[in-house]
């Protein structure tokens, strides 16, 4: 698994290397030279869909757990850190996240189940965001073939999506609770405490439909804020797109981003999806690949300090515990 992420990894940031290359690294560097001051306004923006993220969580989890939303808040940056910047095929966070509500006072179940089902209703609304991303297409463009591809391979992707809704409520859970034992007695790190239940607390807060709608919401507008910072990045690098543009650009490239989770931080994937649809609105091949390092340097400013903290984090918590152990517990 290791290799094969390694090697998926030097392929994506070979593509990128090519695409640069090819129209040229100076025009690209140019470009994303011209965001200058933009980046700090656009790393502080993205506290906006990060926190709509984190109550979109809270909602799905507080008919069984009422914690703080700072807890959220703070689990959901170092969620969306090792997801962007890890090797961890975009759900390595997922599980962080789960541990840090669990070490926070949640039960295993309620922190695995929250995690799940939250990250359900995130991936179906992103599927409703690229839907509408399709049918601006076919209402505003006149080139319906790449709107008419991009439709097909979601049409494609939804029984995917319905089938792990469906598989969840048969039980897929109950063997997941089995691997995650055996996962926690090979690994002292993993100890979040008893697993069983899992399933049927997942059951649970799919009935919760105040939640559920809530989280639908939450997540909506953070799909929605993505078409602010994309249109943002754009306006600072001095260029100009409407906001219809902004979100058939943002939408469609999200999904080819979601498409490509198995190479870490989707390198090259993203960079092609703002090429291909950024040059189908008018934005020179220089520009979009500009934006898509726009992208990835505001990833680094928001992802890396949370990466930091939550280390520290982490390393303290072991710190303490080993200073309150006893010696009859070692």
């Amino acid at each position: 698994m290791k290799l094969a992420f390694a090697i998926s990894a030097i392929l994506g940031l070979a593509l990128v290397t090519v695409l640069i290359g090819y129209f040229g690294f100076r025009s690209v560097g140019e470009a994303f030279i011209g965001v200058k001051w933009g980046l700090l306004v656009l790393a502080a923006y993205q506290g906006l869909p990060i926190l709509c993220s984190a109550l979109a969580w809270q909602a799905v989890v507080k008919p069984v757990w009422d914690a703080p939303t700072a807890l959220f808040l703070w689990a959901r940056w170092v969620r969306e850190a090792v997801n962007t910047l890890m090797p961890v095929g975009q759900v390595g966070g997922d599980i962080v996240g789960a541990r840090l509500l669990a070490v926070n006072g949640a039960s295993t179940a309620v922190a695995g189940a929250g995690v799940v089902v939250d990250k359900t209703v995130e991936v179906l609304t992103q599927f409703l965001f690229s839907m509408i991303g399709v049918a601006l297409v076919l209402i505003v463009s006149t080139d319906r073939s790449l709107a008419w591809a991009v439709a097909i391979g979601l049409l494609i992707f939804a029984p995917i999506l319905i089938g792990f809704v469906i598989a969840q409520r048969m039980g897929m859970f109950r063997l997941i609770e089995q691997l995650l034992l055996r996962l926690e007695a090979k690994s002292a790190w993993l100890k979040l405490g008893d697993v069983s239940g899992l399933h049927d607390m997942i059951l649970h807060l799919y009935r919760n439909r105040r939640g559920l709608l809530v989280g639908t919401f939450y997540h909506l507008v953070t799909w929605l804020l993505g078409v602010g910072e994309l249109w943002l990045a754009i306006h600072f690098m001095g260029y100009e797109v409407t906001l219809v543009a902004a979100t058939i650009i943002e939408s469609l490239a999200q999904a080819v981003r979601s498409a490509g989770f198995f190479i870490p931080a989707s390198l090259g994937v993203q960079e092609g999806g703002y090429l291909v649809f950024g040059m189908l609105f008018g934005l020179s091949p220089e520009v979009a690949l500009a934006l898509s390092l726009v992208r990835r340097v505001r990833q680094l400013l928001v992802g890396v300090p949370a990466l930091f903290a939550w280390q520290y984090y982490e390393g303290r918590r072991i710190i303490l515990a080993r200073q309150n152990s006893t010696p009859s517990d070692r």
